[in-house]
């Protein structure tokens, strides 16, 4: 496995290679890993580099190490799974659909280009959708995403899509973590206007979302508006 300059060191890419097989399910929960000479063969490096690749996914806790018994991928401990609106929906009994506000290709500076780790002045899509269950407007949605990661991306029909399956199907981005950040607001007057018509002083929840894909790379950043009266933010915590 011969390293390239600028590529990434050879643990790090077979770390990234062992969690994309995880991530889509080639390897499931609970299957015995393959062995660090398996792997060595494989990839055609030291088992030490092996060794320390499997580290960090035993650091990260997608897989375990058990004395007598070997390696295993480990049984996801995940209580808040990352869903989707159109999912979150579902779950509720609720239908999804959404009607498309704007979308176009642009170019992103300072918070923005933090949100996304990227550089100013690149390239992103921009999504703007009204979010609905069952015919009610619920949300406000504003996603951004580097116009690198997915070629053609207006090609498809993104008012009635649902975007992270289409990253995942598509684009073969899996969505792997998330961190999220809640605040509460008044509505602005565009906003009311889309989610409340005829309403005096509405109360919206702000969930901005950070999604990363394997190897931590950011693959989208979203910022949803939701009628404070109309969803509720559901955590199940438990003391560690």
């Amino acid at each position: 496995m011969a390293q390239q300059k600028g590529s990434l060191p050879h643990y790090l890419a077979i770390k990234n290679e062992l969690e994309r097989r995880i991530i889509s399910g080639q390897l499931k929960a609970g299957d015995r890993f393959p062995s660090e000479e398996e792997l060595s063969q494989e990839f055609n490096v030291s088992t030490s580099t092996v060794k320390r690749a499997i580290g960090v996914l035993v650091a990260d806790g997608l897989v375990e190490r058990t004395p007598g018994r070997g390696t295993f991928v480990r049984v996801s401990r995940v209580r808040n799974p990352l869903r989707s609106f159109t999912e979150e929906m579902r779950s509720r009994g609720l239908m999804p659909s959404s009607q498309l506000i704007a979308q176009e290709k642009t170019k992103v500076r300072g918070e923005l280009a933090w949100h996304l780790q990227i550089s100013e002045e690149s390239e992103v899509y921009y999504i703007a959708r009204l979010r609905l269950a069952d015919n009610t407007p619920v949300a406000v949605d504003h996603i951004y995403i580097p116009a690198g990661l997915c070629p053609n991306l207006f090609s498809h029909n993104l008012a009635g899509v649902d975007v992270e399956r289409l990253l995942d199907e598509d684009y073969h981005l899996s969505l792997v973590h998330a961190e999220e950040f809640v605040t509460a607001r008044m509505a602005t007057p565009v906003e009311t206007e889309l989610l409340g018509p005829g309403e005096d002083n509405l109360v919206i929840l702000v969930v901005e979302r950070q999604i990363d894909g394997v190897g931590d790379q950011r693959v989208m950043y979203n910022r949803t508006f939701y009628r404070a009266d109309r969803y509720i933010l559901h955590f199940n915590l438990k003391r560690e």
